[in-house]
């Protein structure tokens, strides 16, 4: 378009659709005809406690807390969400030895379980239930578990008794019936569910806690993974109705590789298999293994884990792409985050899967209260569940806010609930928060702070020059108040500028409205638009001492859009006008300190060694060159 002010044409470029989510693994340069392998017109180079669900891109929903656990600075150990035969699900956690149950379907109340003594100082617990039978490991691989069923905590007789039970061990699943249990290198299972080894009271269930059927099971012994692959890390199993894609499968994580285990499914063939006659085992994942057992999350028919590199992988991705020459991850999207993470630390991330997305818990630190995660990777399903057109699914980037020690879900009714432990911010305690899916201030009333970085925008004219020249910002779903700060920055200039700042709001509720205050009743509003937020010229910027000109001057411009509020960006646009760029405009060249312009002469040929009259010199003599200079000649 044409400036009616000076006939300049104005050209505009933006965007108003961002359904590709986050990719921080390009150059942030918008995709062009001359760059092809930039950024898509639909994606961001990175977004921080942002959605991009639903049209356009707003903020995530909010964290809201739940309760206390534990005032002091006690150990963390793990956790667990117990599933009741008859009821709804309750959070059991365990902190410096101790267990506590969190009623999250009632009163949120916190009552402490008596336990038999327990590792106070062991750091990570492992945890699974088969049944109403929660099994918790120290992770010492000497301390008998503990076994709770719904009402009070009892140990394991172990193997040696006459009565053998579960062994201590580390990671466990509960798969086809048995509990599965790792100890270093090696794994097996206990007796499977209503065999003969359970008792009347239970109607035979408790059979999964003993160990009586198998030989390799009852000596100690089970099968075993190459000890150069590492400790197992994590046993799981991923929902498979396809028998030729290896339904009844169990999965061997350790640091190094993936094996996949054909489970005996009858307790003959479980009775039957023994060193003589192994299952089959085989690797199905040459490198990178997984880190930990909380942090393997099954969705749908696919298990997602950390991995060292460090990364986020998805095993049948993996699989399905085998014979393929790399075997890369899927988060090099959010590489930007991930190349932060401890790797010393990472056995205790975590992940879990709610509102179709997946959450891991990521930037691992040590805390006195244990180690915390102070960012949590998402990544949206959303693209892909229509009936429609199938689209990947995107990273979303990370979610800031919570220093989290383990992330849980849970079904309450058929409603879907997520929670994380966390280490207070305020007082260094414990706390449980929800990871809600509907609301819109942290902590009630706390109003989130998120941004986007867009593309660097080129006009399709990416070897022109352009002079930045004002834009627009098109929101909605705007909900009490909204602070703005736009900042754009050109070419590699690593540093932002401030462009513009902006204040908006809309009554949440008929007491907040100016005009007519209505407090009671006060009735709930709805949300508003803002269309069009005008971003003026930007202010006179200093010039770039690297480009040599105005830092509103250049090739591209990326703008960072920065939010304190609930409200949602449906569209970007950014103007600017062509700028002639003069032959050797870029070229600059300033003196040394010690530089002198002279004519260009040849170096002169030598000269004999003579003095200024032509008398040849003694050996230790000063002499005379062309150049005027003195020199001494030594034998």
């Amino acid at each position: 378009m044409a400036d009616a002010s000076n006939g300049q044409v104005r050209i505009p470029t933006g965007q108003l659709d961002w359904s590709s989510g986050v990719d921080s693994s390009r150059a942030t340069t918008i995709s062009g005809p001359n760059f092809p392998n930039g950024l898509s017109q639909n994606s961001l180079a990175w977004a921080n406690n942002a959605i991009m669900r639903n049209g356009g891109v707003g903020q995530r929903t909010a964290f809201v807390p739940v309760c206390k656990i534990q005032p002091s600075t006690g150990l963390y150990q793990g956790g667990w969400m117990y599933e009741q035969v008859g009821g709804f699900p309750y959070l059991i956690v365990a902190i410096s030895g101790k267990f506590y149950r969190i009623r999250l379907d009632t009163d949120n109340s916190v009552q402490l379980i008596p336990s038999p003594i327990f590792p106070a100082t062991a750091p990570f617990y492992h945890f699974a239930q088969g049944e109403e039978f929660m099994v918790v490991q120290a992770g010492d691989y000497t301390t008998l578990p503990l076994f709770w069923d719904g009402v009070s905590f009892r140990q394991s007789l172990g193997l040696a008794g006459v009565t053998k039970e579960l062994a201590a061990a580390g990671p466990m699943v509960y798969y086809q019936g048995r509990i599965w249990y790792a100890y270093f290198t090696q794994y097996t299972a206990g007796d499977i569910v209503r065999g003969p080894s359970g008792t009347a009271p239970y109607q035979l269930r408790d059979s999964i806690l003993k160990v009586t059927e198998n030989p390799l099971a009852i000596g100690g012994d089970g099968f075993a993974v190459p000890s150069q692959a590492g400790n197992i890390r994590a046993l799981q199993y991923s929902a498979n109705l396809d028998k030729t894609l290896g339904e009844g499968t169990l999965f061997v994580f350790t640091r190094q590789q993936v094996y996949a285990l054909d489970v005996p499914i009858t307790r003959a063939d479980w009775i039957a298999a023994n060193s003589n006659t192994p299952a089959n085992q085989r690797v199905v994942q040459r490198k990178n293994g997984g880190v930990s057992d909380r942090s393997v999350v099954p969705v749908n028919g696919d298990l997602f884990y950390q991995s060292l590199e460090p990364g986020i992988r998805s095993l049948f991705s993996a699989l399905r792409y085998f014979s393929q020459w790399g075997n890369a991850q899927i988060s090099n999207n959010i590489q930007r985050a991930l190349a932060f993470n401890d790797r010393a630390l990472m056995q205790y991330s975590s992940g879990t899967e709610f509102d179709n997305r997946m959450y891991q818990a990521i930037l691992p630190e040590q805390r006195p209260q244990g180690v915390v995660s102070r960012g949590i990777a998402t990544m949206d399903f959303n693209p892909i569940s229509t009936l429609g057109e199938k689209t990947p699914p995107i990273w979303e980037g990370i979610y800031e806010g919570l220093d989290v020690l383990q992330l849980f879900n849970g079904d309450f009714g058929g409603r879907e609930r997520a929670f994380a432990v966390v280490v207070s911010r305020v007082d260094d305690s414990i706390e449980l928060w929800e990871i809600t899916n509907d609301r819109r201030f942290d902590n009630v009333d706390t109003r989130v702070q998120w941004y986007i970085e867009t593309p660097a925008f080129t006009w399709d004219r990416e070897f022109d020059l352009k002079k930045l020249d004002g834009g627009e910002i098109w929101m909605d779903k705007v909900f009490g108040q909204v602070d703005l700060k736009v900042y754009y920055r050109e070419d590699a200039n690593p540093c932002w500028q401030l462009w513009h700042v902006a204040r908006f709001c809309t009554a949440r509720t008929s007491c907040e409205t100016i005009d007519d205050p209505v407090c009671y009743p006060v009735e709930p509003l709805r949300e508003s638009g803002k269309f069009p937020i005008t971003l003026p010229v930007p202010p006179l910027p200093p010039c770039d001492t690297q480009n040599s000109r105005p830092m509103n001057i250049a090739h591209q411009f990326q703008v960072k859009i920065e939010v304190t509020g609930w409200a949602r960006i449906r569209g970007l646009i950014v103007y600017a006008t062509p700028v002639l760029k003069q032959p050797f405009g870029d070229l600059e060249c300033v003196p040394g300190p010690l530089s002198i312009t002279l004519p260009f002469q040849p170096t002169p040929a030598p000269e004999p060694d003579v003095d200024i009259l032509g008398r040849g010199l003694e050996d230790g003599n000063a002499r005379s060159t062309q150049d005027g200079s003195l020199r001494t000649i030594f034998a």
